[in-house]
């Protein structure tokens, strides 16, 4: 009896160690080629954020900086959501090398590149004519 009971264990465990191995996510997998060495492939999760050194207030004359950074192969976009704009009520932002006009929506894609980076961004307002005071979050998104 008790011999049957470990061969059951043994059983048991090893279905489940085939269990684990089928279910648990394919992080690397290595395998031998010609010549005797090893090929080794990894996934790696795509992570991306934006940080700003202060908060993006528009305001003339106003500047900073923004930490971008986004592993994605095929690139990303940094987008701006705000308050909608009124008729009377215009903002220009250098964002880089890029001069835009917020747009009265309330959402504008500064930037979009079309690969994986970290990179600083310099920007400042520029022709600022507000009616309440206006604070830009920053997004980013992977393509």
């Amino acid at each position: 009896m008790t011999k049957l009971l470990s061969a059951k264990r043994r059983a048991l465990l090893g279905i489940a160690a085939g269990l684990a191995a089928v279910s648990a996510p394919q992080v690397a997998a290595a395998g031998p080629t010609a010549g005797g060495s090893y090929q080794l492939r990894a996934t790696v999760p795509v992570a991306c954020w934006v940080r700003p050194d202060t908060t993006v207030m528009a305001e003339a004359g106003r500047a900073g900086s923004v930490i971008e950074a986004c592993n994605s192969p095929g690139g990303f976009t940094v987008s701006a959501q705000y308050r909608p704009l009124s008729d009377t009520e215009t903002v220009r932002i250098v964002y880089g090398e890029r001069t835009l006009n917020l747009a009265r929506a309330g959402s504008l894609e500064l930037r979009r590149s079309t690969m994986a980076t970290i990179r600083t961004v310099a920007y400042r307002f520029d022709d600022v004519q507000l009616d309440e005071p206006l604070i830009l979050s920053l997004t980013i998104q992977p393509i």
